[in-house]
């Protein structure tokens, strides 16, 4: 209890002299401290098995309702390796708080003192992590404004399926990606289960042929495995060099189609430091939609906040079976867009779409028969 109201009052103070939102990070926490503090769970040791028990620590926290919750990537106490910090590096970027943190005495494991292998590894892990940033963000206002988890179990999403209900190292972020990373060293395959529902690789598009079983996926070290559930949108910006940096930069979609062709998704964005902005009605938020007409919607409900500008400039269609003959944008041609038939995918690039305008804009594909 004296976490919890130590983290109370340190919250309250922040806000009373800054007057901007807080962030207070804790490790001593209880029921309800998910909306004053983060939570980082502990001291704990640079070995693999580590590695793996953030997992069900970090679900573990999500239902407690302390949804902003990380582990010392790399490990605390002990030395670490090269290898077991990149793995852990890879892992980290899909923790909801990712911090890269170890005792006084113990060698350096920041990305600069590994190879320039690793710190390529560890850089695109950080990059993908930073391109998610919008679909982290509209997580994080679903947690404090409705109760929902950020970081959910399978069986959350899949109840009906016992093989979901023992699984501990995969994990959902939200309802739409799957992380299934490599925990043991030495290796360079995961045995994962594929829940039988539409899933895309993230790295490549291509759909996953096999479903509702386990399977053994590819996983060197330059590689952690993530899956794009059908059915889901989810709006990814390009990373800056930091969050502020990266505010202005161009947003894209990345749409997943369902069984039956249909996705939808949504995006809360505001200034990132106000106390109130709900309150205020000071930010933007809007809702995606795929129709199984390959029509896409964005319909702009709340468009308040025009402090930092946002402009559409790429969506990414997966799972598009039949090549794609024109593509319109709010009713015309519109010639910048490339399709794979090897991939089935359609890639809408070039747009420069302000999506602060305060009415619905569409865009729809056409395909041969």
């Amino acid at each position: 209890m004296f976490g919890y109201f130590e983290s109370q009052v340190t919250n309250t103070a922040l806000k009373t002299i800054r007057k901007k939102r807080p962030f207070v990070l804790s490790r001593s926490t209880f029921a309800g401290s998910g909306q004053f503090a983060a939570h980082w769970t502990g001291d704990n040791r640079a070995s693999f098995q580590d590695m793996y028990y953030s997992i069900p620590a970090i679900l573990s926290f999500n239902m407690f309702g302390i949804t902003h919750v990380g582990a010392d990537i790399c490990g605390f106490g002990l030395d670490t390796t090269e290898e077991l910090c990149t793995r852990w590096m890879q892992l980290g970027a899909f923790y909801p708080f990712m911090r890269n943190h170890n005792d006084l005495g113990q060698k350096d494991q920041d990305p600069a003192s590994f190879s320039w292998e690793a710190q390529q590894i560890m850089k695109q892990a950080l990059l993908m992590r930073y391109s998610f940033i919008p679909f982290w963000y509209t997580l994080h206002y679903e947690a404090s404004m409705n109760s929902k988890t950020i970081i959910q179990p399978l069986f959350f999403e899949y109840l009906n399926d016992i093989n979901t209900y023992n699984i501990d190292q995969q994990f959902l972020i939200g309802r739409a990606l799957l992380i299934s990373p490599n925990l043991v060293s030495q290796t360079n395959t995961v045995d994962v289960y594929i829940p039988q529902d539409v899933w895309y690789e993230f790295s490549s598009g291509v759909e996953i042929e096999t479903v509702g079983q386990f399977i053994t996926l590819n996983a060197p070290i330059s590689k952690i495995n993530v899956h794009v559930r059908g059915g889901f949108i989810i709006p990814m910006q390009t990373p800056g060099a930091n969050l502020i940096l990266g505010r202005g930069n161009p947003f894209s979609l990345l749409v997943a189609p369902s069984q039956f062709g249909n996705a939808s998704g949504n995006l809360f964005w505001d200034d990132g430091d106000s106390i109130d902005s709900i309150g205020t009605n000071t930010y933007n938020y809007f809702e995606f939609t795929l129709t199984t007409s390959n029509t896409l919607t964005i319909d702009p409900l709340s468009t308040n906040y025009k402090d930092s500008p946002m402009r559409l400039d790429l969506i990414k269609v997966l799972g598009v079976s039949k090549p794609v003959t024109q593509v319109t944008v709010n009713g015309k041609v519109y010639p910048n867009y490339t399709y794979s038939v090897f991939d089935q995918i359609l890639i809408i690039h070039g747009l420069d779409m302000n999506i602060l305008v305060e009415s619905s804009q569409i865009i729809k594909w056409t395909t041969s028969t």
